[in-house]
């Protein structure tokens, strides 16, 4: 194995490690690497490969899908870019290289491991839809911002209680008094759906499940008035 790594016959020159220390989920991060590796199935490396395809984008239809297309160029990949809070990175003199594995190299190089992992959530959210192709762009661009920030918070939240968090600082969740049921409720919306989620779910008093309940309303309301 190791022979197999050093050789120059495998190895490919880049800031990897760069790639791996991205605040981003790991399938996003695995993502970066397969990118990097040239092992994406995009449509001109399935043809290379020998499998029969057409070569155009599978999103806009307008060129030829290969790594450089389909993340940085397609209009739609530009739109989400602009709509995830991203356009500086995307449109920066300093990463216009003419291949995306180069591009991925100079972020992971010049940017601090929390825009890498903006970058990177960004990148797996393009490619999710590329390969579903039912969002919009504006849709790509706020859930990458979303997970990002959710991911972020989680980090914060564990890293606050590996310094020393006491637990009195810490929101933890109570049992109801004896003989009573407690519920608790969460909403969400969907943007662009019309539609809101709601989850129900019932413990007793020492904490045990009884009961829950998930519910589309097709409405969009504000926070307090779905959890109400």
């Amino acid at each position: 194995m190791r022979y197999i790594i050093g050789s120059d016959k495998y190895h490919v020159v880049g800031n990897w490690n760069g790639i791996w220390k991205a605040q981003a989920p790991h399938k996003a991060r695995h993502l970066l690497w397969c990118l990097c590796r040239g092992c994406l199935p995009t449509r001109s490396r399935l043809l290379q490969r020998r499998v029969e395809c057409t070569l155009n984008c599978p999103v806009c239809d307008d060129e030829i899908e290969d790594e450089l297309h389909i993340f940085f160029r397609c209009a739609v990949a530009r739109d989400s870019w602009s709509a995830a809070g991203m356009s500086s990175v995307l449109h920066n003199a300093t990463y216009q290289q003419t291949n995306a594995m180069n591009r991925i190299f100079a972020v992971c190089s010049n940017e601090s491991s929390d825009t890498v992992g903006r970058v990177t959530m960004l990148l797996w959210c393009i490619w999710h839809n590329r390969n579903d192709n039912v969002q919009m762009p504006r849709q790509i661009g706020r859930h990458a911002f979303d997970a990002w920030n959710d991911l972020y918070t989680v980090h914060k939240l564990q890293s606050n209680i590996v310094s020393g968090t006491t637990d009195g600082d810490l929101l933890r969740w109570d049992k109801p008094a004896l003989d009573w049921v407690k519920c608790n409720v969460d909403v969400a919306f969907v943007s662009g759906s019309g539609r809101t989620s709601v989850g129900l779910c019932f413990r007793d008093n020492s904490g045990h499940f009884m009961t829950g309940m998930t519910q589309w309303q097709q409405t969009v309301i504000s926070s307090v008035e779905g959890e109400a």
